[in-house]
């Protein structure tokens, strides 16, 4: 494994929050600021709006005022260090969601699931040392080779001495007594705590279809502490070498949430998923037909990362390769059995560009 996806795996770790669609580029505070899914904003009036209702706050934390104060159904910012011979640059990525029918956060359970002793210590972790459940999470991928996760670590001024002991009380947990206990607690727990720490506990069972169907439903739980948990999971399991075969079928419901929206932060992590588990091509198709904006979207994004997930799933797929070209994109979705209207997708597209060019 090289070492080199310190590249990929240094702008997940610094991701904020996520979301969808049209590219538009300013010129931000600390670099480049580009705004995906604006439908009725203009990219340098959103910035501004933005500068001007929480004065002084950093841009990465734009996504609660954008959804508090601005009217946004869901919102979100990645924040990207671009680094080149000369110098080093911060690439803002963020996204919005207009509409609110749009945005369909799963429904929390009621019940108070008693906790047995073996998962408390990752719940006392969780209390006293969130940093490295965090990173013992997003390098569980690496767990098998000590020297990378190393210097994956050492970026983020961490060590194998604070993670390897929260992998030991991950393997602790890989019976079927608690995979099935993750799965009532995500299904029916009311603690947003014990929710959080289920999600963890299915980093045990990535060779469980069901696994990954509840970790999809998870990412779009209404506590953010829930999502990224489950999202965190994901993206360990999607970047192992040889990731397994998964049927979808069975999260066909959170799937679509993700693909039209929901959570935005969710999106890139569970499309690469879908691609990585292989997915089949025809329910693959339908799920892009039910809700093409997002995925068009991030494929019209100027920024390479950001556009990446979302062509490798349409190219999985479909079976072409059409590159960043959104509109060849739209115009394969129409012409596909079952696609969306020409008339409702390649409009959106050309509106697009027209908003690229007015910021």
């Amino acid at each position: 494994m090289a070492f080199p996806r310190s590249i990929s795996r240094v702008v997940i770790l610094l991701a904020v929050t996520a979301s969808p669609g049209v590219g538009q580029v300013v010129e931000g505070p600390e670099g480049p600021v580009e705004f995906i899914g604006l439908e009725r904003w203009k990219a340098s009036a959103l910035l501004e709006a933005i500068q001007e209702t929480a004065p002084g706050q950093p841009l990465g934390a734009c996504a609660g005022t954008m959804k508090s104060e601005l009217g946004f159904a869901d919102a979100g910012v990645f924040g990207y260090l671009e680094s080149t011979t000369s110098r080093s640059e911060r690439y803002t990525v963020i996204i919005g969601i207009e509409d609110r029918a749009r945005v369909r956060y799963r429904t929390v359970g009621s019940e108070t699931i008693e906790l047995p002793a073996s998962w408390q210590a990752l719940k006392s972790l969780a209390d006293k040392d969130f940093r490295s459940l965090y990173l013992a999470r997003e390098l569980f991928d690496l767990r098998h080779d000590r020297e990378t996760a190393r210097k994956f670590a050492s970026l983020f001024d961490s060590d194998l001495a604070a993670i390897e002991p929260v992998w030991e009380l991950f393997a602790a947990l890989d019976g079927e007594r608690d995979r099935r206990l993750a799965r009532e607690i995500l299904a029916n727990d009311a603690s947003w705590m014990s929710r959080g720490i289920a999600a963890t506990v299915l980093l045990n069972f990535g060779e469980d279809d069901t696994a990954w169907h509840d970790l999809v439903s998870a990412a779009i739980d209404p506590h953010a502490w829930v999502a990224n948990a489950a999202i965190s999971v994901l993206r360990s399991w999607g970047r192992m070498e040889n990731v397994r075969p998964v049927r979808w079928e069975g999260a066909r419901e959170p799937l679509l949430a993700v693909l039209d929206g929901t959570n935005p932060f969710a999106f890139g992590a569970v499309v690469s998923a879908l691609t990585a588990t292989g997915i089949e091509p025809a329910l693959g198709r339908q799920l892009i037909r039910e809700a093409p904006d997002l995925l068009l979207a991030h494929v019209d994004a100027e920024h390479e990362s950001t556009r990446e997930s979302a062509l490798g799933l349409l190219t999985a797929v479909s079976g072409e390769d059409f590159g960043a070209d959104s509109e060849a994109w739209a115009e394969w979705l129409d012409d596909s059995p079952g696609g969306a209207h020409r008339s409702t997708l390649i409009p959106t597209i050309r509106r697009s560009f027209l908003n690229r060019s007015m910021p």
